[in-house]
């Protein structure tokens, strides 16, 4: 994500702001599809790579986002746009994160059938049962596990594109000086 958010200032020299965005948003859904093809034990650099792509595409997103909600703003407003941007962001992202891991949870349980709330929980479990109960028990864990994985990536992937979509389509609000101030403080010496 890093070094997402440091290319983002480049990538604004060449494109507009709004389309550096939403195409760091499509790289994230397409890292977020990377997730769906991981499978077995190969899957692990997969993985990898689409998480690191996923979060490299997020970089513009803040960096650039940032940077708009500041702008539109008096100067005199900044530090309060500057702070609800980072609260959005924060909150966001969290947001974000919970609900997807609700839905890898969900996916994971209902694969289960109530044997085991987790990949860990199971694997410490298959350690106390009879060798091949304990095999059989981790065997559908793990799978449980990929089955999950690959419906949050294809989630995260829906919601990525529509971010990047939405980003594209909105036409960015014109503030007129005395819309952007309210009454009392247009008065203010």
């Amino acid at each position: 994500m890093a070094v997402g958010t440091m290319a983002a200032p480049a990538l604004a020299w060449r494109v507009k702001q709004t389309t550096a965005i939403a195409g760091g948003l499509v790289g994230s859904a397409l890292g977020s599809l990377l997730l769906v093809g991981a499978d077995g034990a190969s899957a692990l650099p997969l993985v990898m790579i689409g998480i690191t792509v996923l979060a490299l595409g997020t970089g513009p997103l803040f960096a650039l986002g940032t940077g708009l909600v500041i702008g539109s703003v008096p100067p005199e407003r900044a530090g309060s746009a500057a702070s609800m941007s980072e609260t959005g962001n924060y909150f966001g992202g969290s947001l974000g994160l919970a609900l997807l891991g609700v839905v890898a949870a969900v996916v994971y349980r209902s694969r289960m059938d109530g044997t085991s709330d987790s990949l860990a929980g199971a694997v410490a479990a298959g350690r106390r049962l009879p060798a091949g109960q304990g095999a059989e028990l981790l065997h559908t864990a793990r799978e449980a596990f990929t089955a999950s994985l690959h419906v949050t990536g294809v989630v995260a992937a829906v919601i990525f594109a529509g971010l990047a979509v939405l980003i594209l389509t909105m036409r960015p609000a014109t503030r007129t000086t005395s819309a952007a101030l309210p009454d009392y403080e247009a008065a203010r010496p």
